[in-house]
């Protein structure tokens, strides 16, 4: 037997089980007089009967029974299939809760979320600017980028890329010696302070503090010099790029997933964007 479509298929499938074309009307949600049209059709194309009417109920001949068996496997994988795209639509809408600190979330993901929208209009972001990892274990995030590597080994971590820093002054600051700005202590071990060290030694520190966004407008009103995304920096007409070659730093970007959550729909896509995100602004 050779049916054109899997319609074809569910069309027996619900015949043999409602014993009727009413019956099967009333499941596939569609009136008695489609149903005889379909039929009738389909037996057209077979060359053969594939009903019998007895005692007020239709009856698969010899021709179709022998196929009923794969015929009712074939449908019930049909109907898992269907369950299973429309548990994965349902799952597109949803909320995803995303960490980083505030500068990847501003300045890299925010002017992003064009691509996610168009892509996946059902899903709602909760975009959470954090510098210390939330906790995965109580479910406060489900996503989180961070630029190096946490002590979390229930979490699913991946290098996505790296920002590459360089540094950078006012623009139309004269040359010569400047004061510097940077990170507080706690994060004195980052790449583009390690490589500030290297290229001003010597530098009188004029502020410290823990936001990039703080450090860049403390650098333009005390004409320092600072450590900034090489990208950001060309794209603000306000900095210039010091081209010395000790004054450059990579700073590697992890993403991090949920176990729980890392094979729901919602939170693939967004992780997917994330990482497109990150690897297209370097």
């Amino acid at each position: 037997m050779i049916a054109e479509s899997w319609a074809d298929l569910e069309l027996l499938d619900h015949i043999v089980r409602g014993g009727t074309l009413s019956a099967a009307g009333r499941t596939l949600e569609v009136d008695q007089t489609t149903i005889a049209r379909r039929l009738a059709a389909l037996e057209r194309r077979i060359g053969a009967a594939l009903f019998d009417r007895i005692g007020g109920r239709l009856t698969p001949t010899p021709v179709l029974a022998t196929v009923l068996d794969r015929l009712r496997t074939i449908s019930e994988e049909a109907s898992l299939s269907m369950a299973a795209l429309k548990r994965a639509t349902a799952e597109l809408h949803g909320h995803v809760r995303v960490t980083s600190v505030s500068f990847v979330l501003g300045r890299i993901i925010a002017p992003a979320l064009g691509d996610l929208e168009r892509s996946h209009p059902g899903i709602t972001l909760d975009l959470v600017a954090d510098d210390q990892a939330l906790s995965f274990e109580r479910r406060e995030a489900d996503i989180a980028v961070r630029l190096g590597r946490t002590g979390e080994d229930t979490t699913r971590i991946k290098r996505i890329g790296a920002i590459r820093f360089r540094l950078c002054r006012p623009a139309g600051l004269p040359s010569g010696e400047h004061p510097v700005v940077r990170y507080r202590d706690a994060l004195a071990h980052v790449p583009e302070m390690l490589a500030l060290d290297r290229a001003r030694p010597r530098a009188r520190v004029v502020l410290s503090a823990d936001k990039l966004e703080i450090l860049a407008e403390a650098a333009l009103a005390l004409g320092a010099e600072v450590m900034l995304p090489e990208l950001s920096a060309r794209r603000d007409p306000r900095f210039e790029i010091v081209d010395e070659a000790t004054a450059v730093a990579d700073r590697p970007a992890y993403l991090m997933i949920h176990p729980e959550r890392a094979r729901v729909p919602s939170v693939e896509a967004v992780a997917a964007f994330v990482e497109a995100a990150l690897r297209g602004w370097r």
